[in-house]
């Protein structure tokens, strides 16, 4: 079965590696390193089919020749101590393919993605023809011109890169599965999201048979990602069983999908729940099924059912009809008491309440609930209304005593009564004094002051005495 893997990581000198040591693992090779002596080989390994390097039109011709020479110039353009020196990238390459295919689809997609930027790809082909067929890839973050590398491009760095060369990477695989009259196909996201895309596609879609396909994806996504085995650890026992147990759910669930498909793309969207048990009937036509009671005390009559999803990776039983097909059981008339329909032994598929209840709520018959009884007390019914009154300023029942006060007291013809005004006594007012109004206020002014000139004058002490002498001089 095709499945997806793509992972990109960097050459780093601060973590101390080289790419020539990665170049001769992938080649499985001899290099020696002219920067730091050492050599590197690999060449005892046997599981190398095939090897090719791409590169721009203008790369110099004794650049790309080998990977001894490729990656030693890579390694002396370099400057830093702590630089980085290529990125590299390994992929599995779908089994349904002939070995022609499984290059063509990685040379087709190393060079749209990356040769065509001004990358160069050293591109490995192992184990083609195992059950394990993949290429590992190392890319120069220098683009070439004629002259040799140049400075290094930031913008190839990008985040968003990666997720756009693992979708690539998806649509060229998926095209050439086409292309081979294979039914696989691969998807660059995660299988979680996967499940939720089905999920979502089969609620908006109308259309049977394409709900039938997103329900099939749906079950066949419902399961947990297989766990990656580093290659040390393929010969374990350890890991054989644990993918052989992936591996086991992986193709139940294939089995399972392709009967949920050939079950409802002919489904006639009218079917009912049972709530309590998760299971699901087709009928022959619509009917009422009243539910009974399942203890809940404050349940009104207008209340619906509501349908409660199982836990991820669990089982919803399906009912099916003992007629042969669906359309059989269409044309069937209908009894007055219709036989209860045994469930299957083994499930059709997984979280199918949840399902049901979205994909076909446009025609789907809900269950009518019974009402739940409610204890009514009259005496304490009439005991609220005769002592209390709602409020719509506060939005509560307050007493009917306060409610009155407060009305007569916000009414325009409020008077006080007895009682309250010697519950709150005006403030007494003071005793007036008698006033004597013959006295007068007003000042007498000193016979000095009294001539035309009412202005005080300030002489000093012996001038009327000087002046007579003067005048008798």
């Amino acid at each position: 079965m095709a499945i997806f893997h793509l992972e990109f990581k960097i050459v780093k000198r601060s973590e101390g590696m080289s790419s020539c040591r990665k170049a001769a693992y992938h080649a499985r090779c001899k290099i020696t390193d002219d920067r730091t002596g050492n050599t590197y080989d690999f060449s005892h390994r046997s599981d190398l089919f095939h090897h090719q390097i791409l590169a721009p039109a203008s790369a110099p011709s004794h650049i790309i020749e080998s990977s001894t020479t490729l990656w030693n110039e890579v390694e002396r353009v370099e400057r830093q101590k702590d630089g980085q020196t290529a990125r590299y990238f390994d992929v599995a390459i779908p089994c349904e393919l002939n070995n022609e295919d499984k290059i063509k689809l990685v040379l087709d997609y190393c060079q749209k993605n990356f040769v065509d930027k001004g990358m160069i790809a050293d591109i490995a082909f192992h184990d083609l023809d195992s059950q394990n067929p993949h290429a590992h890839v190392m890319l120069t973050l220098k683009p070439i011109t004629a002259e040799g590398f140049g400075k290094k491009d930031r913008s190839w760095n990008d985040k968003k890169n990666v997720i756009k060369w693992r979708e690539s990477w998806a649509t060229f695989a998926n095209h050439y599965l086409a292309a081979a009259g294979s039914n696989e196909r691969i998807d660059h996201r995660s299988i979680e999201i996967q499940h939720n895309e089905a999920l979502e596609n089969a609620t908006i879609t109308l259309d049977v048979e394409e709900k039938a396909l997103w329900i099939a994806k749906a079950a066949l996504t419902s399961r947990p990602a297989m766990q990656r085995i580093p290659r040390a650890k393929w010969n374990s026992q350890t890991a054989r069983q644990q993918r052989a147990a992936e591996q086991a759910v992986r193709d139940e669930l294939k089995q399972e999908a392709v009967a949920t498909y050939n079950t409802f793309k002919d489904l006639d969207l009218q079917i009912v729940v049972d709530l309590n048990s998760f299971t699901v009937s087709e009928l022959p036509e619509p009917v009422e099924i009243i539910l009974t009671d399942t203890g809940s005390q404050s349940a009104s009559a207008e209340q619906k059912p509501v349908l409660v999803a199982p836990s991820p990776h669990t089982r919803t039983k399906l009912k099916t009809s003992s007629s042969p097909t669906p359309r059989a059981i269409k044309r069937a008339p209908v009894k007055s008491k219709r036989k209860q329909v045994q469930p299957q032994k083994e499930s059709i598929f997984k979280r199918f309440t949840l399902l049901v209840a979205e994909f076909f709520k446009e025609r789907f018959i809900w269950a009518k609930k019974k009402p739940a009884p409610v204890s009514v007390d009259a005496d304490h019914d009439k005991r609220i209304a005769e002592n209390y009154v709602f409020d719509e300023v506060q939005g509560i029942n307050v007493p009917r005593a306060e409610y009155e006060r407060r009305a007569r007291f916000n009414s325009d013809s409020y008077s006080p009564t007895q009682e309250e005004i010697r519950r709150f006594p005006s403030r007494p007012e003071k005793a007036k004094t008698n006033a004597d109004n013959s006295v007068s206020f007003t000042p007498s002014m000193p016979p000095e002051y009294t001539g035309k000139s009412r202005v005080p004058k300030l002489r000093p002490p012996g001038y009327r005495h000087n002046r007579d002498y003067e005048s008798h001089k």
